[in-house]
């Protein structure tokens, strides 16, 4: 996938490279998932939007990897557990 670049002055870029850096240590995630999500990034975008406007069952955005799972039709499925 090709992004066009936004227009973001270079802190609100490097804070959004820091982001990424920190998704891929903390996030598992295929290559492909790494390689659209390093090229959103690259290309100007914040790691925390999604070029489709996908929103969770709370109203808010989703970030792009979670979007991307969406998007190609797959998502991790969260269950939370409480122990009594």
């Amino acid at each position: 996938m090709y992004y066009s670049k936004e227009m973001r002055s270079p802190i609100d870029h490097a804070f959004d490279l820091a982001m990424l850096h920190e998704m891929e240590e903390m996030i598992p995630m295929t290559a492909d998932e790494r390689k659209n999500l390093r090229s959103w990034v690259y290309s100007g975008h914040n790691p925390e939007k999604n070029p489709w406007h996908y929103m969770d069952h709370d109203a808010w955005e989703l970030n792009f990897l979670g979007a991307y799972r969406r998007y190609n039709g797959y998502e991790l499925q969260y269950r939370f557990v409480t122990i009594d």
